[in-house]
């Protein structure tokens, strides 16, 4: 494991890094203690090794993300489609991140999260969201200026919990297709 996503300033430096890849930006974030998301660092390495530009970071870094993505915006050097997954306090952060980027003219392609702690509104934004929760899990609503789609689906039936919800092997391939998608209608 990259030691510096323990550190949120040295997450961030690492996420704002540009990638290999120029077609896409897809960002996933951890939740607490940076230790309980694995399977988050899973897809991110699966994403790369299918040679989509993928980062993996702490959650405590999306603002620090989104504020470099904004700077770059300027001179066009933003790659699209960008996609937002988290997990826990990282599925907090993801629809912050695409709101925020949303009110600066950015637009998100997809947001995924993974059993998020509180409730989230989405504004002007994101485009596609998916909201993976268990029992215990809570919603995405849509607020003002939202026109995407919102998809909760209830993890019951994978037998997870809120510490394995994003590694369980049918929602990594489930939201890896979602990436791989988005990917491809902007190639």
């Amino acid at each position: 494991m990259n030691r510096s996503f323990f550190f949120p300033w040295a997450a961030a430096l690492a996420l704002l890094t540009p990638g290999i890849a120029s077609a896409e930006e897809v960002y996933l974030m951890r939740g607490g203690f940076d230790v309980f998301s694995m399977g988050i660092n899973q897809m991110a390495s699966q994403l790369r090794r299918e040679g989509i530009n993928a980062k993996a970071g702490s959650f405590a870094s999306w603002k620090a993300v989104a504020d470099g993505i904004i700077r770059r915006s300027k001179t066009k050097s933003v790659s699209y489609p960008i996609v937002v997954i988290g997990h826990s306090f990282g599925a907090d952060a993801a629809p912050d991140f695409a709101n925020y980027l949303g009110r600066h003219g950015i637009p998100v392609a997809q947001v995924i999260g993974f059993d998020a702690v509180s409730t989230k509104t989405l504004r002007k934004g994101a485009n596609r969201v998916t909201n993976y929760r268990t029992a215990t899990g809570a919603s995405y609503l849509a607020g003002p200026g939202f026109t995407g789609s919102i998809n909760h689906v209830s993890a019951a039936k994978y037998g997870v919990n809120h510490f394995s919800i994003e590694e369980n092997r049918q929602l990594q391939a489930l939201t890896l297709q979602a990436v791989r998608t988005a990917v491809r209608k902007n190639r």
